[in-house]
């Protein structure tokens, strides 16, 4: 008996694990089709890496001497560059493929801000419909006193018909929110790249709002240039595009060094026996203005990648300060309705509800009372939807977490 009760608790806490927001996270960098993409266009451009510092494939030919007697000689010859456009084609390279990294950061970023905003609509979209249901009811209760109170002459027959109204209304308002809250199933089911995903059932989870620290974003201009061009997937994927395109801007001023072609010839019939061949070839820029105009193009591209660097970084920034404030703006708001706004419509709701049975109220005032503690509700949970997106968002940009989102949503009670 106690191995089943074991092996019971082991199964309901894998499926609560299984259902956390770092367990779907971890899936979604694992199996999510446009992050391994990026990954492999990374793997791509590091093993290009080794090719652009190494020698080309050799040739090798037959020649064929007329001296009187014919003699044949085996040939084989071999490019050389100037050894500095080695270096530099590989740390062109390098940082060609550093760029790309950097963008496997800045898709994972992408997807966790989906993943987790698709998280947290679920989750309010559950606790919604739980609402309505439960308001459902209510109303309901309501009817059935109405109708308790004009059996009884103290109310009006519209009363009744004021709640089968409002009952209608609701139904309507939960089929859609139900039509909403399967197609975020879909949505989920998409990112993590896998259709046999079950259910999410969030409802019986209390996702309080995640806990910010904002303060390490309260620098100058400067200093958040240096954070971005640190910690930014975005700004360090143009950092090392402008590197690439500065090592490609010294390599065209080296092309007009000249490049080595080396030979060797062996007898293969014919006289003299053991004759051999040496030769050593150097290239000539003799048309410098086909070298000339790569240069300027390459000059050219390094400085309309500074130009992109700096307007990243300014839209950047501009995002960063703009999903700052609605940060803050949402962290207010939500500590204003868990405080004021909910308690209030509750206190509200259940003075009309006990006053509405003492006759003290119409029923108009009733309903009144319960569509604002529903509104007020359907607020809160719609704000902190709002405020995750924005969070995730503010946390994508910048590359690096500013809340403790992933532990508040550990998993499901």
């Amino acid at each position: 008996m106690k191995l089943w009760i074991g092996l019971i608790f082991i199964f309901c806490f894998y499926e609560a694990r299984a259902e956390s927001l770092g367990v779907l996270l971890k899936k979604a960098y694992d199996s999510n089709p446009e992050v391994l993409a990026e990954v492999e266009a990374f793997n791509a451009e590091d093993s290009l890496t080794t090719v652009e510092s190494w020698l080309g494939d050799p040739m090798i030919g037959v020649s064929t001497l007329d001296r009187g007697s014919r003699t044949t000689y085996g040939v084989i010859s071999q490019k050389i560059r100037f050894p500095v456009k080695y270096f530099l084609k590989n740390k062109a390279q390098e940082n060609k493929a550093l760029a790309q990294r950097a963008k496997v950061q800045a898709k994972k970023f992408e997807v966790r801000k989906e993943v987790v905003a698709t998280y947290y609509s679920i989750f309010s979209h559950q606790k919604i419909i739980q609402l309505t249901e439960a308001n459902m009811q209510s109303v309901r209760d309501f009817s059935r006193v109405a109708e308790r109170k004009y059996a009884a002459g103290k109310a009006p027959q519209s009363d009744s018909m004021k709640a089968h109204f409002e009952l209608t209304r609701l139904e309507l308002d939960l089929m859609r929110m139900k039509q909403e809250e399967e197609n975020l199933q879909l949505k989920m089911r998409e990112l993590l790249n896998d259709q046999s995903l079950s259910v999410l059932s969030l409802s019986g989870n209390d996702l309080s709002p995640p806990s910010v620290r904002l303060d390490g974003l309260s620098l100058t201009v400067e200093k958040m240039d240096e954070l971005l061009r640190e910690k930014s997937p975005r700004i360090q994927s143009q950092v090392y595009k402008l590197e690439e395109a500065k090592e490609k801007s010294a390599l065209s001023k080296w092309e007009f060094a000249p490049d080595i072609q080396l030979q060797y010839q062996k007898r293969l019939s014919g006289q003299p026996e053991d004759s051999e061949i040496f030769s050593v070839g150097l290239e000539i820029p003799l048309w410098f203005w086909n070298k000339g105009a790569k240069a300027s193009a390459a000059r050219s591209q390094k400085t309309a990648q500074e130009y992109r660097l700096k307007s990243e970084i300014n839209r950047l920034l501009t995002r960063i300060k703009d999903l700052k404030g609605k940060v803050n703006v949402g962290t207010k708001t939500l500590k204003i309705y868990r405080t004021s706004l909910i308690p209030q419509a509750q206190g509200a709701f259940n003075s009309s509800k006990a006053a509405y049975r003492a006759n003290k109220t119409t029923f108009l005032d009733l309903l009144d009372s319960e569509r604002s503690l529903f509104r007020v509700k359907m607020g809160f949970y719609q704000s902190l939807q709002q405020f995750v997106e924005n969070l995730t968002a503010l946390e994508a940009e910048l590359g690096f977490s500013v809340s403790d989102i992933e532990k508040n949503s550990r998993g499901l009670k």
